[in-house]
Formats: structure tokens, sequence, C-alpha cells
């Protein structure tokens, strides 16, 4: 007869498995079109500014209905919320070839942003419930690298697909598959382990006895969103953000235009930024699980809060190095060794704050708290485009990535200064008998 351990362990792999596996289909569906655009505006009259028409309508959306999931998640089953998303953006890229309009394409297009930002909020939402605080950080990270494995793997895939088949086959495989992909997240995940007849996880570290009137929730919205370390979280996130989707974006324009680097290389950089991306990502989540597990869940600041700031510091120190000590003699390794620093020292708190958000809030309002903490990286991409190339038109490239370490190192001022403010967002003090 299978322990309870055994039978958790099961349970947590197959949910664990299924959101990850679902989290790709999310991502895949999201840029399938980016992914064959080529062929298509070999196919049709579509102009250049069509394509950027069609790909902002569905950026907006997915914007607007990433921050309302994280609501309303708090208030639905995630476990439905992400086949029904997923299903969703599976039907919506089976019918997008059957059209020939580009104002009907950015209308679908809209409707698919909608329902993709289903996904990574109620994936939070679930992971709250299954993995203890200890643990939290290094399954979050390892999840967030589903994204980088849909990306790295469509693109190819769908030239491929396309080339052979047509890109109309191309989106219509991807929807196909992302439908019974929704079907299995139906039928595998469940919302905690109480739906399957298991004990709840202790989500305290720290040794508290939990009254009854913690454990169902007093709290509401407005605890949340007047909690000053939420606005902390937001801040940070969205510098952290703002500089990863300002390096990806423009990085390869400085190095070229500026520094006088060849095309090759300056793309190489980008790929090693994606790297340190992913390693910083998983090595924070580790790194500072074990902090958790030390130290708990503080009521001041955050166990994770050196990681934090270490992560910060090598991204400013890194942004320095590449304005006033790279130039086109530089070394291929070195230049290659600062993309690397930069990606992890974006991306790692990035995943970080996202961990801190829904630890640090109460379990029935962790969907809310994630959805303001990630609205802080979707402030921080929109700062990474227009203004930055304001910036970048009056002082050139290189004054544009000063901005972004001025603002690096504005963020761990607020980091220091903020150390130990109370930290239990939204939570309400409760005393115990």
């Amino acid at each position: 007869m299978a322990t309870k351990s055994s039978s958790f362990g099961r349970y947590l792999a197959g949910v664990y498995a299924a959101m990850y596996v679902g989290y790709m289909g999310y991502v895949s569906t999201r840029k399938s079109f980016s992914n064959v655009m080529p062929f298509v505006v070999e196919e049709k009259d579509v102009s250049k500014s069509d394509l950027g028409f069609i790909v902002s309508s569905q950026m907006v959306a997915y914007g607007i209905s990433k921050f309302s999931s994280g609501i309303f998640v708090d208030r639905m089953s995630p476990r439905i919320m992400i086949a029904v998303g997923l299903f969703c953006c599976g039907i919506l890229n089976l019918v997008f070839p059957l059209f020939e309009s580009t104002t009907v394409y950015a209308i679908l297009w809209f409707i698919n942003g909608l329902t993709q930002g289903f996904g990574w909020p109620a994936c939070a939402k679930i992971m709250k419930q299954w993995v203890t605080p200890a643990q939290f950080g290094t399954y979050w990270s390892i999840l967030s690298t589903s994204m980088n494995v849909a990306g790295v793997l469509g693109p190819p895939l769908s030239i491929f697909i396309a080339s052979s088949y047509g890109w109309e086959y191309c989106l219509q495989i991807q929807g196909s598959a992302a439908i019974v992909i929704s079907v299995i997240c139906f039928l595998v995940i469940r919302n905690s382990p109480s739906d399957v007849g298991l004990e709840k996880i202790s989500t305290d570290t720290g040794g508290k006895v939990k009254t009854d009137k913690e454990v169902t929730g007093e709290d509401t919205v407005w605890d949340i969103v007047t909690s000053p370390f939420i606005w902390v979280i937001f801040v940070v996130d969205c510098v952290a953000f703002g500089v990863a989707s300002g390096c990806i974006d423009w990085s390869q324009l400085y190095l070229i235009q500026e520094i006088g680097l060849s095309p090759e290389l300056s793309s190489t950089f980008v790929s090693a930024l994606q790297l340190g991306a992913t390693i910083g990502s998983i090595a924070a989540g580790y790194i500072t699980d074990r902090q958790i597990a030390k130290h708990g869940i503080q009521a001041r600041g955050s166990a994770r809060y050196p990681a934090l700031m270490v992560f910060m510091f090598l991204l400013t120190l890194a942004l320095h190095l590449l304005v006033f000590w790279t130039d086109k003699e530089s070394p291929r390794l070195w230049i290659l060794l600062i993309g690397f620093v930069i990606g992890g020292g974006t991306f790692g708190p990035v995943a970080l704050l996202g961990v801190v958000a829904i630890e640090h809030s109460p379990a029935h309002l962790s969907g809310t708290a994630h959805a303001i903490a990630a609205l802080g990286p979707n402030v921080g991409a929109v700062l990474a485009g227009l203004p930055l190339t304001a910036i970048a038109n009056s002082y050139n490239w290189a004054g544009a990535f000063i901005a972004m370490e001025i603002c690096s190192a504005i963020a761990i001022v607020i980091i220091g200064l903020t150390w130990n403010i109370p930290s239990k967002i939204g939570r309400k003090d409760i005393k115990t008998e």
C-alpha cells in the first residue's frame, strides 16, 4: 500500500509536468504567428505596419488579461483557467489561417492575447498550494524555463513545417496540439492536495501555529493594494524587467552602431544574455530556497533579499562595464560574459520577486498579489520601448544604457532602504490565544 508521501510525490509530479507542458503550449500558440511572419509576407499583401498592428494587438490584450487573471484566479478554479485558456488559444490558431483580412487577424490575435493571460497566474496559484516555502523558489524558477524551451524549439520547428507544408498548416498543428494538451491539463492538474484527499502542505516555516481566522482569510483586495511591500516589489520588478527588455531589444544596435562589433557577435551577445537568464533564474530560486528553509518567511523584509541585492549589484556592474569598459578591441569572451551576467542579473530578480509576492501574501489572495507584482515587468517593458529610444535619440545608445545603469543602482538603494519594512502583504495581525 502506497504511503501518503509517495502518493503526494506522484500527484505533485503529474501536476507539475502538466503545468510545464501546458505553459509550453501557451508560449507556442502565442508566438506561432510571429514565427511564420516571413512566409505570410511572401504570400499575402501584408505590410510591416500591418504585422506590427497584429502583434501589438496581442501584447496589449495579454497585458490586460495577465493582470486581471491574477485577480480572478483567487475566485475561480486555476485548473479550469489553465485548461480553458489553452483550449481557446488552440482554437484561435486553428481558425486564424481561414481568413484573409488584416483586421480580422488583429481581432483574432487580440482575443488570443486575452486567453493567453489565463496561464501563468493560474500556475502560480496552484504552486502556492502544492509546494512548501522552502521549495517554492526552485519549483517556480524551473517552471519558468518552459518559456525558454518553447522559445528555443518553436522558431526552427515552425520554419521547418511552414517551409515544407505552408504557414497555415503550421498554425493548425500548433493549435491542435494545444487543444490536446489542454485536455490533459484538465484531467491531470489539481488545484490543491485536498482535491485528491491529501493533507494541505504547511505554508509557514517559522513554526507559528495558525488560527482558524488565518486559515479562512479575512483579508481583502484593498489590504493587498495598500501594502507598501507589494509596491516595493512592483518598482524593483519594473526596473529589472525594463533593463532586460532594453538589453534584449537594443543591445545589438548599440554594439553594432556605436561599438562597431559584427552582427554575428552582437547576436551572440543576446544568446549569452538568454543563457544567463535561464541559469540565473534557476540559481536564484535554489539559493534563496535554502535561506527560506533556514530562516522561514520573515515578518520584516525577506530571506531572499540578500541574493536579490547581489543580483542587482551584478547587473549594475555589468551595465557599467558594457558602456565604459567595452570597445571594438575587447575579447569575445569578455563581451559574452557581460551578456551572460546581464541576463542573470535581470531575470534572477524577476524570478525572485514573483516568488516573494506570493509567499508573503495570504493564500486566498496570492493571485492578486502576484498580479500587482507582475504588472511591474509589463510597465518596465513599455518604458524600455519609446522612452528609452527617446533617450537614445538625444544622447545616443550609450546614454540609454547609462540610464538603465542608473535605474538599476536606484533599485539597489530602494532594496536597502526597505530591508526591514513589514512584509506580510495584506495580512492583518491576528492575536493567538
